[in-house]
């Protein structure tokens, strides 16, 4: 396949850009739509077993496997409200007393949902991921110094969730096969967050 045929076939509506997306996150008494500095989109994979009867053994397909994280970076507002709101969510999965798990809140009364949607240049989805039981597992190291006067604090945390579906902007693909919808019960508020989180949306 030369250069022209793969243009023609794979490019003709253009390249997507990796600065087009948003996301909207739901946890314990909050839902915000905000745009983080940067966003790593989740990998996808087969569990497998080994079958061998005579022959070259052979790997079966059993299962899916979502072994990765999504690592969200935004700035920090002067207040720390971004930083409280996740603090104060990962304190309602454990109890930093007793070091120990909340019972009554394990499974989805205290994990919330997650969509990213990428965009084209003229603003319409191109494909969306939906996680399921979302929360923060994470929060990374912030660098401060004093050598970063023009600069501002970043706060970078690492969402865990137990799947995604994926569809197509077109409408084309979805998913098949869903886990069943289960709604987030909203325990103690959570701080709200800044509504100018993350940066206006790039063109």
């Amino acid at each position: 396949m030369n250069i022209n045929t793969f243009k023609q076939t794979f490019l003709k509506k253009g390249i997507a850009k990796p600065t087009r997306y948003q996301v909207d996150l739901t946890g314990p008494g909050i839902s915000i739509r905000f745009q983080p500095e940067t966003i790593t989109l989740p990998s996808r994979g087969i569990a497998t077993v080994t079958e061998q009867y005579y022959g070259p053994p052979r790997e079966v397909p059993v299962g899916l496997l979502y072994q990765s994280s999504v690592v969200l970076t935004f700035p920090v507002s002067d207040d720390q409200n971004e930083r409280t709101f996740f603090e104060k969510w990962m304190d309602m999965l454990v109890n930093p007393a007793s070091q120990l798990a909340n019972p009554y809140k394990i499974g989805t009364q205290m994990h919330g949902s997650m969509v990213i949607k990428t965009l084209t240049s003229s603003d319409k989805i191109s494909s969306t991921y939906t996680f399921k039981e979302v929360y923060p597992k994470e929060i990374m190291p912030t660098n401060l110094g004093q050598n970063m006067m023009n600069d501002y604090t970043r706060l970078t945390v690492s969402m865990e969730y137990r799947s995604y579906t994926y569809s197509s902007g077109d409408g084309e693909y979805k998913t098949p096969g869903t886990f069943a919808e289960e709604t987030t019960e909203s325990g103690e508020a959570l701080p709200e967050i800044a509504p100018q989180l993350g940066p206006p949306t790039r063109r």
